[in-house]
């Protein structure tokens, strides 16, 4: 399962500079999040499938080694949630999630709790495991704070066409990248989306999903 997490301007993301940043892109959220959640079992076989050389089958097989050892003593059913991201002043990263993790960070999230809201998206197998794919190599990626700051300039809902993906991200657009190579939400610019956009962006998608499965 694979869903977007969004985080209020509350607990860890208590700061001025989050409410502020809520306040101006219009809504509730200052940060957002993709969040991959899977057994034991079906997080080593989707690791295992990439097969190809290069970054990706480097870091899906040092993953799978890393969740190995770290769950070497749970059964094949765990669940495994493993949460992409990128924050100001760091890079692309990802962190494991645990329902009594003493800080709220590295904290399963409720569906809509005081501090973060998931909104759930069906993707099929396939959709997934490219999204991981995409994923693992945008790892370390730099955060790109500049086109953080300039989110509004110019505002248009229409995709640039890029031969490359960019060399740094902010959390939304790295989302919305993500879903583009998914084949979806393919009319929305990264760089100009916030948080706050992806609900809207989420319901599109979720509606042509909803609509795939009748």
């Amino acid at each position: 399962m694979l869903y977007t997490l969004l985080w209020r301007p509350e607990a860890c993301f208590k700061t001025v500079f989050n409410k502020f940043t809520a306040t101006i892109t219009g809504g509730d959220f200052c940060h957002s999040e993709l969040v991959f959640q899977y057994t034991k079992s079906k997080w080593l076989q989707i690791l295992s499938s990439f097969s190809s050389s290069g970054k990706i089958k480097e870091r899906a097989t040092s993953l799978s080694r890393r969740l190995e050892d770290i769950f070497k003593n749970s059964d094949d059913n765990t669940e495994i949630s493993l949460c992409f991201y990128t924050i100001w002043g760091s890079e692309m990263n990802l962190r494991l999630l645990t329902a009594n993790d003493p800080y709220i960070f590295n904290r399963l999230p409720t569906i809509n709790g005081e501090a973060t809201k998931c909104i759930y998206s069906v993707f099929n197998d396939e959709e997934q495991r490219v999204a991981l794919g995409f994923c693992l190599s945008e790892l370390h990626k730099k955060y790109d704070n500049i086109k953080a700051v300039l989110f509004w300039v110019p505002r248009f809902n229409c995709i640039r066409q890029r031969a490359t993906l960019p060399s740094k991200y902010f959390c939304s657009e790295f989302i919305v990248y993500c879903f583009h190579q998914m084949g979806y939400a393919k009319n929305y610019r990264p760089e100009n989306t916030t948080p706050n956009d992806l609900p809207p962006i989420l319901n599109e998608i979720n509606t042509t999903l909803s609509r795939r499965t009748m």
